[in-house]
């Protein structure tokens, strides 16, 4: 087993097996670029496979991960990057339901608990990821700090979600509060996009009884943008999503059809001034935000996704740094990190 024991600063990028962004290629190249050392911690390959060690010892404290032969003895020089998490993933499907239960909550218990315990910058703390996902908060403090939002109804009552479609003459979209998988009898994954609301859709109101929704006033829209917020550093990308078939509501279902299509795009402002008071207001130093473009200009704030995907605005069209902003903000580069607070 080799040992990590040099001054070698070390980055720990904590994610999960099916994970397959290329960012995390693009990444470990730069940091490998300026010496620093990279392990991927899988989530879901712990316990099963991966090693966590913390332990406070007559003040000496110890965090180390470890993934096969690699070892990495974590200090204050060094940092995490979290993105994504699947908790106990590789435990047993066949053990006692119960016990398997237990396993996968002490599993996040304890990887959130040494995260949050970490001697290290972490980029960005699970916990904050979980507070600032939450919609409901982010259209209010969106709101409070002077962005425009559209009209929302978020609930799960039937008549107050009717009374809000009848009052919104522009038509309604609808979508998830937040993400879950939906598979086919393949077994493949299905995304639930955002949906405008049809004649059809309102007969099925009733299924609410189930499940909330969020209910918004259509937005026209000329152009979508999506700000991905890397510490210190904005990159805005605009994409006229009205020009391709199937994409006019959700541009994600038509995103491979727009790899090639995002172009640089340059924030009034004002705008910019408010999405960077917003990310002050969270403290958190990444954020990918999704805003609409109306032709009058007006800029709509539509949310804020704390670990949202970014690798494709670095690979394809406008070719952002990303990996390199990432590497900055992880190795506290002068003026990388989002130091604000409101």
């Amino acid at each position: 087993m080799s040992t990590n024991t040099s001054k070698q600063r070390q980055v720990v990028v904590i994610t999960r097996t099916d994970d397959i962004t290329g960012m995390h290629g693009e990444l470990r190249k730069e940091l490998e670029a300026r010496d620093v050392a990279v392990m991927r911690f899988n989530t879901d390959e712990f316990p099963t496979i991966a090693q966590v060690t913390f332990g406070q010892d007559e003040g000496r404290e110890v965090l180390r991960f470890q993934v096969g032969n690699q070892n990495m003895l974590l200090d204050a020089n060094d940092a995490i990057w979290y993105r994504r998490a699947n908790w106990g993933g590789k435990i047993p499907q066949d053990m006692d339901k119960q016990l398997r239960h237990g396993c996968v909550q002490e599993t996040e218990a304890c990887l959130r608990g040494v995260l949050a315990a970490a001697p290290c910058f972490v980029l960005d703390p699970p916990e904050m990821v979980r507070k600032n996902g939450h919609k409901p908060m982010q259209l209010r403090l969106a709101k409070r700090l002077g962005l425009e939002t559209p009209r929302t109804l978020i609930t799960n009552d039937v008549e107050a979600a009717r009374a809000f479609i009848a009052a919104c003459p522009q038509g309604v979209i609808a979508k998830m509060l937040g993400g879950f998988p939906i598979y086919d009898e393949n077994g493949v994954e299905q995304v639930v996009f955002t949906t405008a609301l049809t004649a059809q859709h309102l007969d099925k109101l009733d299924g609410l009884r189930f499940c909330p929704m969020v209910f918004q006033e259509r937005v026209e829209k000329k152009l979508e943008l999506r700000v991905t917020v890397i510490g210190s550093r904005m990159f805005a990308a605009a994409v006229d999503s009205q020009r391709t078939h199937g994409a006019e509501i959700d541009w994600r279902e038509r995103g491979v059809t727009l790899l090639q299509s995002w172009t640089p795009y340059t924030l009034p402002v004002d705008v910019e001034q408010k999405l960077g008071a917003y990310m002050a207001a969270i403290g958190m130093q990444y954020s990918a935000i999704d805003l609409i473009v109306e032709p009058s200009g007006r800029h709509v704030f539509l949310e804020a996704n704390p670990a949202g995907e970014c690798f494709w605005i670095q690979y394809n069209s406008p070719h952002f740094p990303l990996a390199e902003a990432l590497a900055d903000v992880l190795l506290d580069v002068p003026n990388s990190r989002r130091s604000d607070r409101l």
